[in-house]
């Protein structure tokens, strides 16, 4: 519980410092991380995976749980005090060791926007605030996950229940049209390319967990 507590506490105070860069009070729940992490569960054969948004790592520890012999993940993190978090507090532990030793768990210290990968990656999971970026942002990383998706690769990402439409009746002049703006092409996205979606009851806030296939 203390390590639980803490977690808590420094994503809150990240969330105060730069809420547009975090866009939560509180990291995913477990039953969260497994939701987005369930295809790649499922999956059967050598994988390989990108987690983008990692924050103080709930997802990262998922996966860890699940990675294969062969599998190989990649975990993107921009925020400074969160990779730190990540590669002192989380790949230092048993069920990674092996797996950074080897090469196969990488940390990469960078934006989504500067990954150069094409058709790379069986899954791509995101923790990214979407919601909270602006539109051109959201479009790039849309990009670049089509990008480096293989054909008939898996996006999962979350959202909150409700928070677009909340968002938007709270905000005013230009917050409001880019909540508006960022809704709109989210909801295209969803419409043209979601195949499933779980919501999340066991998280703070509530939130859906969505399934992507491009191509």
């Amino acid at each position: 519980m203390q390590v639980d507590l803490r977690e808590h506490w420094r994503f809150l105070t990240s969330y105060l410092r730069k809420p547009d860069v975090v866009g939560a009070i509180a990291p995913s729940s477990q039953a969260l991380a497994a939701a987005l992490c369930e295809p790649y569960r499922r999956f059967r054969g050598p994988a390989k995976v990108l987690e983008v948004g990692a924050g103080t790592g709930a997802v990262t520890r998922h996966l860890g749980s699940l990675l294969g012999e062969e599998d190989e993940l990649d975990i993107c993190e921009i925020h400074t005090d969160f990779a730190d978090i990540l590669e002192h507090d989380i790949l230092n532990g048993a069920g990674f060791v092996r797996s950074v030793a080897a090469g196969r768990v990488r940390l990469l210290r960078s934006p989504v926007q500067q990954l150069r990968y094409e058709n790379r990656y069986d899954f791509v999971i995101s923790g990214l605030p979407l919601t909270a970026f602006e539109l051109c942002d959201v479009q790039d990383v849309f990009g670049i996950v089509r990008r480096s998706l293989k054909p008939g690769g898996v996006f999962s990402y979350f959202e909150y229940v409700g928070l677009r439409k909340t968002s938007w009746l709270l905000s005013m002049g230009r917050r409001r049209h880019r909540i508006r703006s960022v809704s709109a092409y989210l909801s295209r996205n969803i419409r043209q390319y979601q195949f499933d979606r779980t919501t999340v009851f066991q998280n703070l806030p509530p939130a859906h967990a969505r399934y992507l296939r491009f191509r």
